[in-house]
């Protein structure tokens, strides 16, 4: 993950003109929506249960907590809604659209509705069969720490996150692929 930039996200509250603003400026197709760590307490669950939280890296106190990943397709479904049925497309009906906060759609399509997260640790090989099984994208934590509160319900926590894409594997490989061996690029860590 050396070389990748800062994570691109948008807050819960941002509208989604500004989030398709940003993704446009950030030639990204997804962001993740992170809420801070003292709003509304307790109301917000990460989709699929999952607890992604940013923490200070010198107190561990949590900052913010991700509560998905909104996509350009959750922006299209949205926009499109039911519009055709009801013959609905003029500009005051998108205007309407495009003023609702991001938080709003997620999992309007369905990948917004799991947050995923690989260890810093983990080998090319197992990121390649996770991303070849339809995940387009996950968290990467700096630095990590991970705690299991009940059954398969785990807590991460970390001072910042890269976001690890298929497009990025395949670059990666295709950037190594003629001075490394194979074998050698895969068994190489994230």
């Amino acid at each position: 993950m050396f070389g990748k930039r800062r994570l691109v996200e948008v807050p819960y509250t941002a509208s989604l003109a500004r989030t398709m603003n940003t993704l446009v400026a950030n030639q990204v197709v997804a962001v993740p929506v992170p809420v801070p760590a003292a709003a509304q307490p307790g109301q917000w669950i990460g989709v699929g249960g999952s607890m992604v939280m940013e923490s200070d890296k010198q107190t561990g106190v949590v900052r913010k907590h991700y509560i998905g990943m909104v996509t350009m397709l959750d922006i299209l479904a949205h926009i499109a809604g039911d519009d055709q049925m009801n013959g609905g497309d003029d500009a005051s009906d998108i205007d309407k659209k495009m003023s609702v906060p991001v938080s709003s759609i997620i999992g309007h399509y369905l990948e917004g509705l799991s947050l995923w997260t690989l260890s810093p640790n983990t080998s090319i090989v197992d990121c390649m069969e996770v991303l070849s099984k339809g995940i387009h994208r996950a968290l990467v934590p700096l630095d990590s720490q991970m705690q299991n509160i009940s059954g398969v319900e785990l807590v991460e926590s970390a001072p910042g996150y890269r976001m690890l894409t298929q497009m990025d594997m395949l670059e990666f490989l295709k950037e190594n692929a003629s001075h490394l061996d194979l074998q050698g690029i895969i068994s190489r860590r994230v």
